[in-house]
């Protein structure tokens, strides 16, 4: 299962509190405590879903350590690096954005860890009374909020449940999504990697998707960074013209930026049909697309100059 947004708390570490020791002169000679560490998140090609806050809800940096005698600092609590996925965004309980992870390697900080506490060497002018005195380190900030994961694709496919499109990402990439005769075989968004694109493959849209059917509304947010939408219809269809505008139509509902891409129409299962038998069945759709695609995955030939399509128009 996909884990794309999860609420946890962030708390940097305190710092540590001030010494309290004297030299043989009886002169105090406590140093500060050490910085608290602090908290950052890392943007990370490795980690692909947030389902580490599954299990833990409290990220929490090292406290620093008290000051110690000769003047010397307590040493600096730890720094806690968290690893997500590309892209992260922190948003804080009322949903407004703190900070956006975008980058492999890019580290920001969430919560400053507290500065240590001075030790009574700081206080060595004052009265006999002060001798004694230390600051307390001060507290690490705290952070509450939720963690949304936008996943990256260059070339996002829609179309109807058994529509293709899984297969089609496992032929082309070798992937493993799941693959069935019934409708939302595709459960969470499926990632690949084929000619150096990112392919997604949405969960399977159906009418009714906008009124809370299917499964569709709650992944379409991953879709906001393709440059291409590969529409997928089945010939096998008994009215291909329909599925064709009921998908175009729910995304008109959720996510109309994706119908102002370029769209290939990729019509698939062609190994059932005979050559002179798929022109006409493409004529059966009236389609904005810029191209009609035949494939099949019986047929290598068909799917890599698919990828051919996906690789020019995904560069535009």
């Amino acid at each position: 299962m996909l884990i794309d947004k999860v609420k946890l708390m962030f708390r940097a570490g305190d710092g540590g509190r001030g010494g309290v020791y004297f030299a043989i002169n009886g002169k105090p000679s406590g140093g500060i405590g050490g910085d608290g560490g602090s908290v950052y998140l890392e943007g990370s090609n490795n980690v692909y879903d947030l389902k580490f806050g599954n299990s833990q809800k409290k990220f929490v940096a090292e406290n620093g350590e008290m000051g110690t005698s000769n003047q010397k600092q307590g040493a600096n609590g730890q720094d806690l690096i968290i690893k997500v996925p590309l892209i992260t965004t922190l948003l804080d309980l009322d949903g407004n954005e703190i900070v956006k992870i975008t980058k492999h390697g890019e580290r920001v900080m969430i919560a400053k860890g507290g500065k240590g506490g001075l030790g009574n060497h700081y206080f060595r002018a004052g009265q006999v009374a002060t001798l004694n005195k230390y600051m307390p380190g001060g507290k690490g900030k705290e952070v509450n909020g939720f963690l949304e994961l936008k996943l990256i694709s260059d070339v996002v496919f829609v179309g109807l449940p058994n529509a293709g499109k899984s297969s089609m990402l496992n032929a082309l990439s070798n992937a493993s999504a799941k693959v069935a005769p019934y409708p939302f075989t595709t459960l969470e968004p499926g990632l690949a990697v084929a000619g150096g694109l990112i392919l997604m493959d949405l969960p399977g849209l159906i009418e009714g998707t906008t009124k809370g059917k299917g499964l569709g509304t709650r992944f379409m947010k991953h879709a906001e960074s393709a440059k291409l939408v590969a529409h997928f219809v089945s010939l096998e269809s008994e009215n291909p013209q329909e599925d064709y505008d009921l998908i175009r139509k729910e995304l008109e509902e959720i996510n109309p930026h994706l119908l102002e891409l370029p769209e290939l129409l990729v019509l698939t299962k062609k190994d059932l049909f005979l050559e002179e038998e798929l022109e006409d069945r493409a004529k059966q759709i009236k389609s904005d697309a810029e191209e009609v695609m035949f494939v099949s995955v019986y047929d290598k030939d068909s799917y890599l100059k698919l990828l051919n399509k996906f690789k020019f128009y995904s560069s535009k």
